[in-house]
């Protein structure tokens, strides 16, 4: 018997076992796809099941991983991915697609079982480059990875809120399929054939899924009370009628919203969650205080800035009527259009006099930005700084650290930088005292404020749950564009100088925000439930670098001509 000698043996082994199924990719051996690359394992997994072909180009096998995928190539791999090759050949009529071809057998059946559709004139656009949303839509048609949208499953891409295949790509979300790019699904993009291979393997094989990450159910701001003229109101189990009640809630009781589906509320109990139908609430802190609630002594009305000649105002509203005098029963002289600049002379309460158009006449300073031309940008601004919480209302809290007292300091900082740049500053509490949400908003426009912000402390069931998040609203204030672009300035300070996790800039109808009528944002901190965010919030230097940051944001906000 000969000698076999160790080098032959493992190669041997090593023949042996790349014949078995799983453990190699024998049949692919593609010079552009390297093992370096992120979809190596994808392409060659794949590639093995005959679902995918390279290309031979000068005797070498390529993938072309780089290059787009079309709407034909699409089809074919879907339908062998599901197994569908050898169901019978629909009789169907496409004006770009022969009939009784290749193409012809895997387009049909693609239509057929729903993947695709042609247009109304019957093209299939077979060499049209295929799009994100309708690779989303086809994947999860194929593997019936739909998902509807709910409080425990919210749409995570930005871009796909109410637009055509949200639920389809909402399910490729929770199938660990994509994560997509930032927060956004990027449903126009073009798909090349490397991304379609990473997505058409997580969709076959649990193997290749991403991780999924559900969302925080944070608790930060939002309260409802029960509003229902004395009866109870039932607790379901889903956000439906067919529901199971699970609890009851008398007229009165106030609950946690954690979520929203529909006109549904998802609430904290107890111990569990459950659904109640917004229409027999209203959100708490609406209501006029009890008589033993103390409320601060109004505060005096900030002196108009004088007339300096240097003050521009910019229209913020798509069309705003310039009057003759100071009064809505005005004649109207002129209409002002979006971003249209003028001249302001005087200020007077809510009216603003102003030169625009070679007339001289008076429009609702509500709806003008307010820019100086010389000197510090918030020199006369009226500013209403809100301290979240307060007196009774201690907001969340972690080992005595309530979220009331970190506003109140962080209020402060901002008014004294506010002021000291020559702001008008109306602080909605200065010490630890209460006012409900709509004294809170009352007190704004009766000082007629230019902008509002409110500072909140985030908390999440979730320890895990960590950053800061700013809000506006788009739901009811005119002055959404503006709310969102001052949002902006003040996140982007905070992420960038307290080094804070970005949880991104949010539409949201908080009541302080929604109830406003000029730029208002909430801006939410940090996490108090985090270790990592608690050390910030409870931390007088990390404190400063929140304050410094939403007065940057103002400051940048004012520049912006």
């Amino acid at each position: 018997m000969k000698t076999i000698k160790w080098a032959a043996v493992v190669m041997m082994i090593f023949t042996l076992i790349s014949m078995v199924p799983g453990h190699s990719f024998a049949k692919t051996q593609f010079t552009d796809v390297t093992t370096d690359k992120e979809y190596f394992e994808e392409v060659n997994y794949i590639a093995d099941l005959d679902i995918i072909k390279g290309y031979l180009v000068n005797g070498v096998s390529k993938f072309k991983p780089g290059n787009n995928l079309t709407r034909a190539q699409a089809a074919k791999m879907l339908v062998i991915a599901a197994k569908k090759q050898d169901i019978p050949t629909p009789s169907l009529q496409f004006t770009d697609v022969k009939s009784g071809t290749e193409q012809y057998k895997y387009v049909s059946r693609a239509v057929e079982l729903g993947y695709f559709k042609a247009d109304s004139k019957g093209s299939f656009k077979p060499n049209e480059n295929l799009k994100r949303d309708e690779m989303g839509n086809a994947l999860a048609v194929a593997f019936n990875l739909s998902e509807k949208i709910s409080a425990d499953k919210p749409m995570m891409f930005t871009d796909m809120e109410d637009k055509q295949y949200a639920e389809r790509i909402n399910g490729l979300y929770y199938a660990g399929v994509t994560k997509g790019d930032s927060g956004k699904f990027l449903p126009k993009a073009f798909l090349t054939r490397s991304q379609f291979s990473l997505f058409l393997a997580r969709a076959m094989n649990d193997k290749y899924a991403l991780p999924v990450k559900l969302p925080d159910q944070t608790s930060s701001t939002y309260f409802a009370r029960v509003a229902t003229s004395g009866e109870t109101l039932n607790v379901r189990s889903l956000p439906s009628i067919d529901g199971d009640i699970i609890a009851r809630l008398n007229n009165k009781d106030i609950v946690e919203v954690i979520g929203k589906t529909g006109d549904w509320l998802l609430i904290l109990l107890d111990d569990d969650e459950g659904y109640i139908n917004a229409k027999y609430t209203v959100e708490a802190g609406t209501e006029t205080p009890d008589d033993n609630i103390v409320t601060p002594e109004k505060p005096t009305i900030p002196e108009e800035p004088s007339v300096t000649g240097n003050l521009i105002g910019k229209v913020t509203v798509k069309s705003l009527n310039m009057r003759q005098t100071a009064s809505t029963n005005s004649p109207v002289i002129a209409a002002l259009t979006l971003g249209q600049k003028v001249e302001v002379l005087s200020l007077d309460g809510s009216w603003a006099k102003i030169r625009a158009n070679s007339k001289t006449g008076f429009v609702s300073k509500t709806y003008l930005k307010l820019l100086n031309q010389s000197g510090n940008p918030l020199k006369n601004r009226i500013i209403v700084i809100d301290a979240g919480h307060g007196a009774h209302d201690p907001g969340t809290s972690k080992n005595k650290v309530t979220e009331k007292a970190i506003t109140l300091k962080v209020g402060k900082l901002v008014e004294a930088k506010l002021k000291n740049a020559g702001a008008k500053v109306v602080m909605t509490r200065s010490n630890d005292t209460y006012l409900s949400l709509e004294q809170r908003t009352n007190l704004a426009k009766n000082n007629f404020a230019e902008t509002f912000v409110s500072i909140h402390v985030n908390s999440a069931t979730s320890t895990s749950a960590k950053g800061t998040e700013t809000y506006f609203d788009s739901s009811s204030n005119a002055n959404s564009v503006e709310s969102k672009s001052l949002a902006t300035y003040i996140q982007n300070n905070i992420i960038k100088r307290a080094n804070m996790v970005n949880r991104g800039v949010k539409d949201n109808r908080f009541y302080v925000i929604k109830n406003n009528n000029v730029a208002a944002v909430l801006v939410e901190l940090a996490f108090l439930s985090n270790a990592d965010d608690y050390k910030k919030l409870t931390s007088d230097a990390y404190l400063e670098i929140y304050a410094d940051s939403i007065y940057q944001g103002l400051v940048q906000y004012y520049s912006a001509q």
